[in-house]
């Protein structure tokens, strides 16, 4: 969670130290779960990698680097240690560094040859992780996170002149912790806790007020409680309420920080989750209630929310000889604005309507099983339909720390989402599969019929976008190839073609080799 920004930034994960990544748009399988995971329209768990070490009182441990184009270099190393059979620890570190003076051609200035400026970015993380296992049946874990970042914010290129100075500093610190105890073959409980501390200074030395300068420093704390119960009522069916409660505070304290709100938000998420389960059939559902109240010490307060969310979904083998699976769900959202949207500086609107989503999905997934060629393929499809009220939307300014952000009253999404995944058969010790994706979403702005904008696309959402890999293994060696790819979109305004921001695509390529020593294994990435 992030009160402050609402999305938390992926890149201060390390993929190295993560055991699994699982993706929801409707909701989760699993309903021994916080409140907190049925409350957005699309959940991304990610669990850290335990039980990789066997032994007793082995310890694992490895050091990488990676060094690239403009400036990169990243160091890692990480250990893990198991301690007889009950407890396991993890110690993970990173260090990066970039430049980031990549050339570009400056058409504003005869196409000239120049490089990005103030693109710098210096982070470290450290990450400590343990667990407990009392039994079985009963396990407990601790994370401790610290991360801290110092990079440029470049700015857009006026009138000639590349020079952008502003800075921005950001520190993360996080500690929480799990025990999840099953109390009887058909009980289970969850309890869950976290304290987060942030704290970000931004910087621009240039800014045209009487100080010559504007300095923007925000602390950001919560504290987060949860509770979760899962009875399972027979073989198939299981029911599951989880309650959590938790308190979000951001203070500013710069020498402009004089009338800022300083806003205190508590809130309650309470859930019931039902879930069936059998091999050709599935149903789950879940009703959501959501209290939200917010404080200020300065100003207009946001808007204080109260609503109930259902959300259902199912999915159907009808028949055992044929690999076709349908689904389909239906689930209501909403998503209270942050206090990036309601309170800083320059971009604060507390006059912001929470958003309010309604989510429809039909799909299919088929699998083709084996043959002689393919080990395994999977085609799946889905056709959705979003009707939103309120949608928030942040839009780009003149530097990307202040965005500024609105409502839009209405809007529909109508979007298709197809993927392949296949995996050939072993030839000659060589072993190829890929993953292939398309997405196609057409975005509207429908809130006003005499707008320019009447069922025009939303600004910066592409209709078309997707992503294709392709990997070949022959014996160690393991070759990858990656590409990302975006249609145009439209910047804020009228869609004219001045205003078309040109669609891309970002490709990787890869090669590694391992190299085998007892108990010593060193692997090379090109």
């Amino acid at each position: 969670g992030d009160a402050q920004g609402g999305q938390t930034d992926l890149g201060k994960f390390s993929l190295e130290n993560l055991q699994e990544i699982q993706f929801y748009t409707t909701g989760p399988t699993e309903i021994l779960l916080p409140a907190r995971s049925f409350a957005t329209s699309s959940l991304l768990s990610l669990k850290t990698s335990f039980g990789n070490v066997k032994t007793k009182e082995q310890i694992v441990f490895s050091v990488g680097a990676k060094y690239g184009s403009f400036g990169y270099f990243a160091p890692t190393f990480s250990c893990k240690k198991v301690i007889g059979k009950r407890v396991q620890m993890a110690l993970n570190g990173l260090y990066q560094q970039v430049k980031s003076d990549y050339p570009f051609t400056s058409y504003e200035n005869k196409k000239a040859s120049e490089r990005r400026l103030n693109s710098d970015i210096k982070s470290y993380r450290l990450e400590y992780d343990a667990a407990f296992a009392v039994n079985d049946s009963n396990k407990i874990k601790f994370k401790t996170y610290y991360s801290k970042s110092d990079r440029g914010l470049p700015g857009a290129i006026v009138l000639y002149n590349p020079i952008s100075n502003q800075r921005l500093n950001d520190e993360n610190l996080f500690l929480q912790s799990t025990w999840e105890n099953k109390l009887s073959s058909k009980t289970s409980l969850l309890l869950s806790t976290k304290f987060s501390f942030e704290k970000s200074f931004y910087l621009d030395p240039s800014y045209p007020n009487d100080s010559g300068r504007l300095e923007n420093t925000f602390h950001q704390q919560e504290a987060y409680f949860s509770a979760a119960f899962k009875r399972n009522i027979s073989k198939d069916f299981s029911l599951s309420y989880s309650s959590d409660f938790f308190s979000s505070k951001l203070k500013r304290t710069d020498v402009f920080s004089a009338d800022f709100a300083n806003p205190n938000r508590i809130s309650f998420l309470n859930n019931i989750a039902l879930r069936f389960h059998r091999v050709n059939a599935e149903l789950a559902g879940n009703i959501l209630h959501t209290d939200l109240e917010e404080k200020v010490s300065f100003g207009k307060k946001g808007r204080s929310l109260h609503a109930f969310s259902p959300a259902i979904s199912a999915s159907r083998k009808p028949f055992t000889n044929l690999r076709f699976r349908f689904r389909g769900s239906y689930k209501h959202s909403l998503r209270a604005p942050t206090f990036n949207d309601l309170y800083y500086t320059n971009i604060g609107n507390a006059n912001l309507r929470p958003e309010y989503a309604e989510q429809f999905n039909l799909g299919i997934t088929y699998n083709t099983g084996t043959n002689k060629f393919l080990k395994e393929c999977t085609i799946t499809a889905d056709g959705y339909l979003n009707d939103v009220k309120d949608k928030i939307l942040a839009l780009p300014r003149q530097n990307l720390f202040q965005w500024s952000v609105q409502n839009i009253g209405v809007s529909k999404t109508l979007g298709t989402d197809a993927g392949l995944h296949f995996l050939f058969a072993e030839f000659n010790k060589l072993n190829v599969s890929g993953n292939i994706s398309y997405s196609f979403q057409q975005a509207r702005d429908l809130s006003d019929k005499n707008s320019a904008r009447y069922k025009t696309q939303l600004p910066y959402v592409p209709k078309h976008s997707g992503s294709a890999n392709f990997n070949a293994e022959y014996k160690k060696a393991v070759f990858s190839y990656n590409i990302l790819m975006s249609s145009y979109r439209y910047r804020i305004g009228n869609p004219l073609p001045e205003n078309i921001v040109q669609g891309w695509s970002a490709h990787d390529v890869s090669l590694s080799y391992p190299f085998l020593r007892q108990t010593t294994e060193c692997r090379i990435i090109a």
